[in-house]
């Protein structure tokens, strides 16, 4: 498969493509400063040939042009997986303005920008890293409140693409909460085990998934 993903520098990220290049997936690795990610050139040294990695901030606007442009030899896009993101827990303006920039509106854009590539597979599909966090069902805690909000909105929007493109199938999905830099150190999930279940629920999709809010695990959430 030709799969594309973002925020691939460390954590779910890095695993995603690690374990996308060892079942022989072609890969662009998308992250903001890819030259400073050890394992990332690990990965480039151990395979050359499958592995192409693009410089890009997806909270630029631009973001989703470049990475198309990156891939623009390619046949197709068989798999995106929107995993960047970002976890602000105040309640000022920026934040939320950045929360919303990188969470929501990113991926959005990404999205539509591969759209082209994404057409040309047989089974193209797209997963947007998202939390449960983002569940107004589920918030029985409230605070975080412009990380809950962006993520809320990314499930509407990968909604919206559902509707819209029939013949995609795109899903959001919590990857739990991973021990990573982001989820801290108290995390009871390791990386790989969120990892090999995204990955899991991924290739396992059905185009009837598509619209709908999944844990690693593959079981629905409330939205």
């Amino acid at each position: 498969m030709n799969v594309v993903i973002t925020g691939a520098s460390r954590g779910i990220g890095l695993e995603l493509v690690r374990e996308a290049l060892g079942k022989g997936d072609r890969v662009l690795a998308v992250a903001r400063k890819p030259d400073d990610s050890k394992g990332l050139a690990a990965l480039k040294k151990q395979y050359s040939e499958k592995l192409e990695v693009c410089a890009a901030d997806v909270g630029n606007p631009e973001a989703g042009d470049k990475i198309a442009a990156a891939i623009s030899e390619w046949p197709g896009v068989d798999v995106l997986i929107n995993n960047a993101g970002i976890f602000k827990k105040e309640t000022k303006l920026p934040d939320f303005l950045e929360s919303f920039q990188v969470n929501s509106v990113a991926p959005f854009n990404i999205t539509r920008a591969l759209l082209p590539k994404l057409r040309k597979s047989q089974s193209p599909r797209v997963v947007q890293i998202t939390s449960l966090m983002g569940s107004i069902d589920d918030n029985s805690s409230g605070g975080s409140y412009a990380y809950r909000a962006s993520k809320s909105a990314l499930n509407m929007l990968n909604k919206c693409l559902a509707v819209e493109n029939e013949w995609l199938t795109t899903i959001v999905m919590h990857p739990g909460w991973v021990k990573t830099d982001m989820g801290g150190t108290g995390a009871p999930i390791e990386i790989p085990e969120s990892v090999g279940g995204i990955w899991k629920v991924a290739r396992g999709l059905k185009s009837s998934d598509s619209g709908h809010f999944f844990d690693f695990r593959g079981k629905s959430l409330p939205w």
